[in-house]
């Protein structure tokens, strides 16, 4: 048996291997993925057109005045993030052979690139200057007030922090005189069965939906979101269902994720390498993105929300 990987090039039957369930990944949810067959261009995006007063003093046989609708421009550059993993042919053996240990390198390297793809989109949410500090008592009352901000907007409300921070959030509420009571009856109920369902993580985000009425809650991994930078703070912004790829051409959206396609098909581009000189087989994955916020006006962001 050889306890080396292959040296073919690329490797698309690695590259397609689930790293993670998709929704532990909470990024390309909020800026949807472009697909780019070029690693740099123009973006022609849609923006919110100012409103217009309505005439009421049209002379006959002369038009209103038009109110010229153009898109905005910018570009993006998708840059190259790679990563390796190296195992040695001992490892090899102990993993079962060289098929398990071609998914375990492969899934190390992937899931380096997905993280920096993850912690880039994180930068460009929570890393905006906060319009808000946290304050349980008056959530409704800033909740709207960011709601008001994005409506104009497409697509659909979202709530976005780490984890941590979301626990905090609804906690400190639970514990609010004012806000509690009503609160914990959302995502408690009135009966022990009820209530032990509403003690789960996916209960308390359906009940802060609910409660701040939004249409949803989007908590990301801690390791990234809950980092020392953006701990405390969170989003509210209008997210792009991402179904269309060209949407931002014609509707004012929040931002894309421009992602360059190597061969047309698959972003992640897997290589993997015997090392005989070494003794070592490398595993090395590279990925090209550019998340881009086009309408940062469509994102609303608190902190404060302190331990």
């Amino acid at each position: 048996m050889d306890y080396y990987t292959q040296t073919d090039g690329e490797r698309p039957d690695l590259a397609v291997i689930e790293v993670n369930p998709p929704e532990n990944y909470i990024g390309t949810k909020i800026l949807p993925v472009a697909n780019v067959t070029v690693k740099t261009g123009a973006i022609y995006y849609a923006t919110v057109s100012a409103d217009a007063t309505a005439a009421t003093s049209r002379a006959a046989g002369t038009g209103p005045v038009a109110v010229q609708i153009a898109p905005s421009t910018t570009s993006f550059t998708a840059i190259e993030w790679i990563t390796r993993g190296g195992i040695v042919p001992d490892e090899v053996k102990a993993m079962g052979g060289i098929e398990k240990a071609d998914v375990v390198g492969a899934k190390y390297a992937k899931r380096n690139a997905m993280n920096a793809l993850e912690a880039d989109i994180c930068s460009n949410i929570l890393g905006t200057a906060a319009s808000d500090t946290w304050d349980a008592a008056k959530v409704l009352v800033d909740t709207q007030t960011a709601l008001e901000s994005v409506r104009r907007y497409e697509g659909k409300t979202a709530l976005i922090a780490g984890t941590a921070t979301l626990k905090r959030m609804v906690q400190q509420m639970l514990g609010d005189d004012t806000v509690g009571p009503i609160f914990s009856r959302l995502i408690s109920g009135v009966s022990p069965l009820v209530a032990i369902q509403g003690m789960n993580f996916e209960s308390w985000k359906a009940g802060l939906a609910m409660y701040l009425g939004i249409d949803m809650v989007l908590a990301g991994d801690d390791a990234i979101w809950g980092t020392t930078t953006y701990d405390g703070h969170y989003a509210i912004a209008k997210i792009d269902d991402g179904m269309d790829e060209l949407s931002h051409k014609y509707k004012p959206v929040l931002g894309k994720t421009y992602m360059f396609l190597p061969d047309g098909v698959q972003p992640y581009s897997i290589q993997t390498v015997a090392d005989r000189v070494d003794m070592n087989s490398l595993y090395t994955c590279a990925i090209w993105f550019d998340a881009v916020i086009l309408n940062s006006d469509a994102l609303y962001v608190v902190d404060g929300v302190s331990a």
